[in-house]
């Protein structure tokens, strides 16, 4: 329909004329080839083609190539138009090309449209070209940035911000953090204007490091009076260091609200203080929330209520993977007196030696008491059971690759496995924060979002390091490194 407004044209450049004129003949051709092949399909529908018939369907064919081809080369010939129209300043030209869909809106378009009248900064093309670039800005100034570039990651990411990305804001202001604090704040500020809230943590923490204390805990209230748990978590954290009446119900309120926004941390936090409270039915839901979501502490304390209420399998289900002296001392009781397991006097007696290394001191006596007790038979199976323990590891390993330590997170290409929180600063993020149990942070950049992780989600991923970190506040107003791993699958432990 365009090509055929072209025609009677009289402002159309003349190339323009002469590539729809091709196009346009080819298709009539093409049609009229169709229209005959339409009439005689119904004249041998029932009846054995003959070879005119045949011959025309063969002509068919080939015109039907033939318009393909010709397509293909009216649209790089409208293409090249539209460029030439662009160099020689006729924006008319420019316009009329742009309605076709042939037409590509490339870099040489955006920066014509950006050099117009204002009218054209609001152009949908223009708006649709102009995120695309700066997403694919941005994700180049990650890949410099994995690599240790920061100063090519950044000359990216001011680009980019530049086009109105407010992500790219977040990365420089995370990047000046190491050593700017005022030019941090000065585009974490952008980033929060921008849209992205999670920013006003990283302003809160450069406030603390600038000894503004007062502005960091402005910051702090207003992402939690806005819905952030992460935030309120950390109030709370701030509040129950104060030990008086009013801090105790204000961090009571923040850990509540956290928790109710479904941050496992405080949901654990919250599950303990309900169990000061004596409010054991309670308390135990938002434990079970806590485990289910990732908090391994959650499974102490459980193991421990359910053993106090003699309900010995569901006990043994949490005590048999939780990690403190005191659950490993519980489970070797179990062993020792057949509490919902099969006595075993040689397993209760490693586990009581397990207890003394977790702290448990008191277990030594336990430890003596069970070497006069353990077989040599249950000493056997406890040994074939922990071979295949290891096997399983050593197999889990190579699957999802090592525990995160400073010397395999600083080598290049290892193959890393993060378990912990997700922590989303960014909408359509580029990447994502994991927390683990330890409080460590790392930066799993993943420019396809092929993770799908969601806010305070826990994960159990395979990442490979870049040997590389950026260095960001943290909630003690201090600096440390963030290491940076590329997202590689999902790692179900």
């Amino acid at each position: 329909g365009q090509c055929e407004d072209i025609r009677i044209s009289v402002t159309a450049p003349s190339s323009l004329h002469v590539a729809c004129d091709k196009l346009l003949k080819r298709l009539e051709k093409t049609n009229d080839n169709d229209y005959k092949m339409e009439k005689l399909r119904s004249k041998y529908e029932n009846a054995k083609a003959k070879p005119e018939y045949l011959q025309l369907q063969a002509v068919a064919h080939r015109q039907h190539l033939k318009t393909q081809l010709q397509y293909k080369a009216f649209s790089e010939e409208i293409n090249k138009i539209s460029l030439i129209a662009i160099e020689d300043n006729y924006l008319a030209d420019v316009e009329l090309t742009l309605t076709f869909a042939e037409t590509e809106f490339t870099k040489a378009h955006y920066d014509y449209y950006k050099e117009q009248a204002p009218q054209y900064h609001q152009d949908t093309q223009f708006l649709i070209f102009e995120k695309r670039y700066a997403n694919e800005l941005v994700t180049q100034g990650l890949v410099y940035l994995s690599k240790g570039d920061k100063k090519r990651a950044n000359k990216r990411f001011k680009t980019a911000a530049s086009l109105n990305n407010a992500q790219a804001e977040f990365l420089i202001g995370i990047i000046y953090e190491a050593k700017h604090i005022d030019k941090a704040i000065e585009w974490h500020s952008k980033a929060v204007e921008h849209g992205v809230k999670g920013a006003r943590i990283n302003l809160a923490r450069l406030y603390l490091r600038k000894h503004e204390p007062k502005e960091s805990q402005r910051l702090y209230l207003e992402a939690a009076e806005d819905g952030d748990a992460y935030a309120q978590y950390l109030l709370y954290e701030q509040y129950k260091k104060t030990d008086n009446t009013k801090s105790n119900a204000m961090a009571k309120d923040w850990v509540q609200k956290s928790a109710a926004n479904g941050f496992p941390p405080a949901e654990y936090a919250y599950g303990l203080a309900l169990l000061k409270e004596k409010r054991r039915d309670d308390a135990k839901s938002w434990l079970i929330k806590a485990q289910e979501h990732g908090i391994s502490a959650a499974n102490a304390t459980l193991g421990a209520l359910y053993y106090k209420d003699k309900n010995y399998p569901k006990a043994f289900e949490y005590l048999s993977i939780a990690k403190s002296g005191y659950s490993k001392y519980r489970l070797a009781q179990m062993y020792e007196h057949g509490l919902g397991v099969d006595i075993n006097y040689y397993r209760s007696y490693m586990l009581y030696k397990e207890a003394v290394k977790l702290g448990r001191k008191k277990s030594k006596k336990d430890v003596a008491r069970l070497a006069k007790l353990k077989t040599g038979k249950e000493q056997a199976h406890f040994n074939a059971a922990k071979r295949k323990e290891k096997q399983r590891l050593e197999a889990f390993c190579q699957r999802c690759g090592e525990e995160p330590i400073l010397r395999n997170l600083r080598t290049k290409g290892m193959k890393i496995n993060l378990r912990g929180l997700v922590s989303l600063p960014l909408q359509s993020a580029h990447g994502f924060i994991v927390h683990n149990e330890e409080g460590k942070q790392f930066y799993v950049i993943d420019t396809e979002q092929t993770a799908n992780v969601q806010q305070y989600q826990y994960v159990d991923i395979t990442a490979k390091a870049t040997g590389n970190a950026i260095t960001i506040s943290n909630a003690n107003g201090l600096t440390v490194d963030i290491y940076q791993l590329h997202y590689q699958t999902q790692c179900q432990n």
